[in-house]
């Protein structure tokens, strides 16, 4: 925890509890996603009937696909230069929030120009649960993304100088620098999620 900021005991604190439980966070992600790769590879084997790809049509579109993992990576990489670059953190961090939107819109069009759905097949139905349980939790860290924006952009504001602003606790410093820190650790990881679960649906079906 040598890269946590300093900080006063309160402050330091919550600054360990969000590196710890960021790091927990990971665990459960990857736990949860580990699922849906153990059903791709074990149904892919058995195949029972036939039954892994019913139709030609089962073939997503390699295209939005693509477009999905570059904006996500774009994303990450601007969360991580946030952290790394106080001065800039609320534009990379406002940037990384529209990709990861842009993300969601294009996994939605891809929906949208399937042409299957989970009854055509095994790999249709892993298709379908997974990418849409990963863009489902793709909001949720956007909206993650967002509250840290906010939160540098009440302390640029001057709110720091004042306990509270408008009813709402002012974070201090540190206490955000480590909250922003902490999203793109977790971001950085639930897209490098992103990229598996494309290799695996698009090139290893």
């Amino acid at each position: 925890s040598s890269d946590l900021p300093r900080a006063p005991a309160a402050a330091t604190r919550a600054a360990r509890a969000l590196w710890a439980g960021t790091r927990m966070l990971c665990g459960s992600a990857s736990f949860f996603f580990i699922s849906f790769v153990f059903a791709f590879f074990y149904l892919k084997s058995l195949d029972l009937n036939r039954g892994w790809r019913l139709g030609k049509h089962v073939n997503p579109s390699i295209g939005l696909g693509v477009a999905v993992v570059v904006v996500l990576i774009i994303s990450a990489v601007l969360m991580w230069m946030a952290s790394r670059r106080p001065a800039a953190s609320l534009g990379l961090a406002g940037g990384a929030l529209i990709l990861a939107l842009a993300a969601v819109v294009f996994q939605c069009i891809s929906y949208a120009n399937l042409g299957f759905g989970p009854g055509n097949g095994a790999y249709a139905s892993v298709y379908i649960g997974w990418t849409a349980t990963y863009t489902i939790f793709v909001l949720f860290c956007a909206y993650w993304i967002e509250t840290q924006a906010a939160s540098i952009w009440r302390l640029r504001r001057g709110d720091v100088d004042r306990p509270v602003a408008a009813g709402v606790p002012t974070p201090e410093p540190a206490l955000a620098e480590a909250g922003i820190r902490a999203c793109s650790f977790f971001w950085t990881f639930y897209v490098g999620i992103g990229v598996i679960t494309f290799v695996i649906l698009y090139l290893l079906k």
